[in-house]
């Protein structure tokens, strides 16, 4: 969707205790009203909310624009998705930002939203978001999939960004396949809240990103953040959410769907990043929770690759691995000597999941130098 127009009421918002956000003032949209209204928020404005210009693709989708009179700034995007996908992501909406990514920069999206009619068991609509690249492979952050009830309501949800992206090539990208349904979705505000962990979610609706509790006394010198789970998933036609994993690997895990095998195992990934250096010649050893729930198989058993490289072309990297996993939550490690140096931030321990036709949930990870 393209064109000019429709421009929004800038909200001015404030923070309240408890996290939740509220609306106190309704401002006219202009340079003046958005610098009144930047002062106001508790954190930095990384799109413009005044817009309602965004992108909508996906086949068999319709999109307009409706008057919402005093609710989510006057204005809001109806999409109609006529059927459920196990991807989500087959119809969705890209709201561009103005301001890219750093690693370990919290981020807070709030939204207002609301479901005409949706066909899931509950009737309420199934909305789901993710901040991300907007060119292949699509690497992102903070998946979040929120239920979405017939009333306006502003939603919130929170993450933590794991990766580096470029201003320009950022966006927040609303992802409404997963029912059939008709959703609105009014203004938009996504904000830095600066480099910082993320606060629990408020009570009644929202989500953050997950901090999942660490070991004390780990062996070695550990070279990535095992506490979280906010890893970019990759690759066409996989599906992936974040499940609670109650007791096992931290508590939550990451379910990734491969719907084939492919001769390329990298087709389908996941990135860990790096957040410490990995000079040559050292001995890293890499300890990680999985199971598989399912996998077409000779043996049944799941088949998960992993490779610690560079996350850009040429893509360079060592210790490549193709691990079998069964059933029951496993603490599975590999071990490695580097043959070359990889850098933080630039750097990622890459699983590969298109081995099989499968689905594979991976717990904590562990990424140690254990050179002595």
């Amino acid at each position: 969707m393209h064109g000019k127009g429709w421009i929004l009421s800038a909200v001015a918002l404030a923070l309240l205790a408890g996290g939740s956000i509220a609306v106190p003032t309704m401002v006219r949209a202009d340079e003046a009203a958005l610098a009144a209204l930047q002062a106001q928020l508790p954190g930095k404005l990384m799109n413009d909310p005044t817009v309602l210009d965004w992108t909508v693709y996906g086949q068999g989708q319709k999109n307009k624009r409706v008057k919402t009179p005093g609710i989510g700034g006057g204005a809001a995007l109806q999409v109609t998705s006529p059927a459920a996908s196990d991807a989500a992501h087959n119809i969705g909406v890209n709201v561009p930002l103005t301001a890219g990514f750093t690693p370990g920069q919290a981020i807070t999206v709030a939204f207002w939203a609301r479901t005409v009619s949706a066909d899931t068991a509950d009737g309420m609509g199934k909305l789901g978001l993710r901040l991300q690249l907007n060119e292949a492979p699509y690497s992102g952050f903070g998946d979040t999939m929120l239920s979405i009830g017939p009333e306006w309501k502003m939603y919130e949800a929170k993450a933590l960004a794991s990766l580096s992206v470029d201003p320009g090539k950022a966006v927040l990208g609303f992802q409404i396949a997963a029912a059939k349904q008709v959703v609105e979705i009014g203004q938009i505000f996504v904000l830095d809240m600066g480099m910082k962990a993320v606060a629990a979610a408020p009570a009644g609706g929202g989500a953050t990103a997950i901090r999942m509790p660490v070991p004390e006394r780990l062996p070695g010198v550990l070279l990535n953040d095992p506490g979280s789970i906010d890893w970019p998933v990759y690759g066409a036609n996989q599906s992936h959410a974040k499940v609670q994993t109650p007791d096992i690997g931290g508590g939550y895990a990451l379910r990734v769907s491969s719907p084939a095998a492919d001769e390329k195992p990298y087709s389908i990934g996941v990135s860990v990043p790096l957040v410490a250096p990995i000079p040559t010649d050292r001995d890293i050893t890499v300890a990680f929770w999985a199971r598989t729930l399912s996998a077409e198989t000779p043996d049944g058993r799941g088949r998960i690759g992993l490779r610690l490289q560079q996350n850009a072309t040429p893509y360079s990297g060592f210790g490549d691995s193709m691990l079998s996993v069964g059933p029951d939550w496993k603490l599975h490690q590999a071990t490695m000597r580097s043959s070359m140096a990889l850098e933080p931030g630039k750097s990622v321990l890459g699983f590969q999941i298109a081995a099989a036709k499968q689905v594979v949930e991976i717990g904590q990870v562990y990424v140690l130098d254990m050179t002595k």
